[in-house]
Parts: structure tokens; sequence; C-alpha cells
């Protein structure tokens, strides 16, 4: 079975921080869930799922107001 990831590990990804700010940070480790859901942790020791997760700021932005 072949597992494929958005991002990978060392990608800079945007993320909403718990003050419901943007913020950017770098893939750290990727874990695959038992129920196939992907899990990537972040340098600063969070824990984002997939679709919480933005290429570019631009992503986030437009994403949040649609």
């Amino acid at each position: 079975m072949t597992i494929e990831t958005k991002y990978n590990i060392g990608d800079e990804v945007w993320f909403i921080d718990g003050h419901n700010r943007p913020r950017r940070d770098r893939v750290a480790s990727i874990h695959i869930m038992s129920d196939l859901s992907i899990l990537y942790y972040l340098e600063v020791s969070l824990s984002r799922e997939e679709d919480e997760l933005f290429s570019t700021k631009e992503e986030l932005i437009k994403y949040l107001i649609t």
C-alpha cells in the first residue's frame, strides 16, 4: 500500500495558531494513523491534520475568506 502525503518533512507550511493568527512552521515528522489519516508534527511541537495546513499564506487567507 502506498500512502501519499501532501507535505514532506522539511516543507514550510502555514496554519492558524491557538490565538487565531496565521503562523508558519516546518514539518518535523509525519505519522499515519490507524484510520489512515495523516498527522503532521511541526518543529514547534504542534500537530496538525493535513486539511489544517496550507502551502502559502495566500492559500490560508483564501480558505478563511471563502
